[in-house]
């Protein structure tokens, strides 16, 4: 085990043991709350839910559409269909390592080297654009959550006054914060950026369509969003849906826990508590949307890997 698969491992297992102690603490105040929130997922409207994981496959099968777009621009011809599989691979292999995409991203290199034949620098190019011009529907929606979140409230003990931040000094924070992180590495991002230079010729063709597929997929995740909340009666509007989209992005980015385990559900469930939902009712969305998009996409993917021998490919990528 290299040292950065060990400091994982020990910060995983710190997460769950102050898990499991705090549980053990609170265990009086846990029950009813698990009670309740039993109740409010005993009348989930089941159509809505279906609909929430029908349109999760069909933003998927978008993802296939833009990284077949990619390629074609590269010269390989592929079909969607084709992709679906190593996507979902992908899914699986980020839900079960400890920041995301660390793990599904090589995965879907080798395994469309393996099958179909993609050169490794094509297959990481191809990855990379779609990434960077993904960059800009999710920048768009940051901009529209941090104008319309709430002002934010924060009281020092001494002071009687709070002190209230605007969602105008919250923007201005974020770029601040991108820009000195964009200038601290710019060294390496660099070569990343380079190779997409070096490509510009081929992929610069590719690129309205996966700018529109990609916003259509972040517009699939609201609707998503939004249908689990309908499922659970949860009268949540357009901005708020938007926030948690965004944070599940930012939290899931993390390189803590495998899938975001625990760090997703314990940073969605605050910010969903100070959106004015109860407890109770944040558990509930929290594990239906977690259900999904963990669960039941893990599941598919662990089906395809099976299927198409990509645990044989997956492990290769951990030997290189």
């Amino acid at each position: 085990m290299n040292r950065r698969n060990l400091k994982n491992a020990i910060a995983t297992l710190l997460l769950l043991t102050a898990g499991v102690v705090l549980i053990h603490i609170y265990w009086r105040d846990i029950v009813p709350i698990m009670g309740e929130s039993l109740k409010i997922l005993s009348e989930t409207k089941i159509r809505y839910f279906i609909l929430a994981f029908l349109v999760y496959l069909l933003s998927v099968y978008l993802f296939a559409i833009r990284w077949q777009k990619v390629l074609s621009c590269l010269g390989y011809n592929l079909k969607p269909t084709d992709l679906v599989p190593v996507i979902f691979g992908g899914i699986f292999a980020n839900n079960l390592t400890p920041a995301s995409r660390a793990g599904g991203e090589p995965l879907r290199i080798f395994w469309v080297n393996k099958r179909f034949g993609i050169s490794f620098t094509n297959a990481f190019v191809s990855i990379l654009f779609e990434r960077l011009v993904e960059a800009i529907p999710i920048t768009i929606l940051l901009i529209y959550v941090l104008y319309s979140f709430p002002s934010l409230e924060i009281r020092f003990l001494p002071m009687k006054n709070s002190l209230t931040l605007s969602s105008t000094y919250l923007l201005l924070s974020v770029f601040l914060i991108t820009g000195v992180l964009i200038w601290v590495f710019r060294e390496k991002l660099s070569p990343f950026l380079r190779r997409i230079y070096e490509n510009w010729r081929q992929l610069h063709n590719s690129f309205i369509s996966v700018l529109l597929l990609s916003s259509g997929v972040w517009v699939l995740d609201i609707i998503r969003l939004k249908l689990i909340a309908l499922s659970l009666n949860l009268p949540l509007p357009l901005h708020f849906i938007a926030t948690v989209s965004i944070l599940y992005l930012l939290l899931g980015s993390l390189p803590i826990t495998p899938g975001g385990l625990g760090i997703v559900e314990g940073g969605l469930i605050p910010v969903l508590l100070y959106l004015g939902l109860s407890l109770a009712s944040a558990s509930s969305f929290v594990f239906l949307e977690r259900f999904i998009s963990f669960g039941l996409s893990s599941a598919i993917g662990f089906v395809y890997l099976f299927h198409y021998g990509g645990f044989k490919i997956w492990k290769n990528t951990k030997l290189h």
